[in-house]
């Protein structure tokens, strides 16, 4: 069963996610206007790492990566996107994946269980797709959003400083 059929709430959006569900992967250019500053995104790090939400943070020698899957970890910006994809998309549930540096650590080619919607934060971030036997690659900038089907596989590609929201109906 389609995982978004019965929660995609905003009717204006189920074209784009039947779409893409169809090809496996489905771009949005501009779906929503997040733009944090690197303050708003030190600030979402610090509330995390103050209140016990970090799910991942690495040791400076390590690669500098952060990461949180408490769905309600956010404030500032991040709230805001995450609230309009419960609202929008029907999501329950949210990711925050972030790097401090260029060529970061990140979870390698990998597939999930469950379809997702990648809303870029702060800066690019690129991906590989693997869907129906094509490979396709995105660089997403703040408010893009990509959608990824169950089961194929993608690999971020870590440009610079950034952060990348996932969402997921599950």
């Amino acid at each position: 069963m389609k995982q978004f059929e019965k929660h995609c709430t905003d009717k204006r959006y189920l074209p784009w996610v039947e779409k893409s569900f169809k090809q496996g992967v489905g771009i949005w250019r501009g779906l929503c206007k997040p733009n944090p500053t690197a303050l708003e995104v030190v600030q979402q790090y610090e509330h995390c790492r103050q209140n016990g939400l970090l799910t991942k943070d690495d040791k400076a020698n390590y690669n500098n990566r952060w990461l949180t899957f408490k769905s309600d970890a956010y404030i500032g910006q991040f709230k805001k996107t995450a609230d309009f994809m419960k609202k929008s998309f029907g999501i329950r549930a949210a990711h925050c994946y972030a790097n401090w540096v260029r060529d970061g650590h990140h979870y390698g080619r990998h597939l999930d269980d469950q379809d997702v919607i990648l809303v870029q934060m702060w800066n690019e971030t690129a991906y590989t797709v693997e869907t129906k036997g094509l490979h396709t690659s995105y660089t997403l900038s703040p408010g893009d959003a990509l959608y990824i089907r169950n089961m194929a596989y993608h690999t971020p590609v870590i440009l610079g400083e950034r952060a990348t929201m996932s969402f997921s109906w599950k």
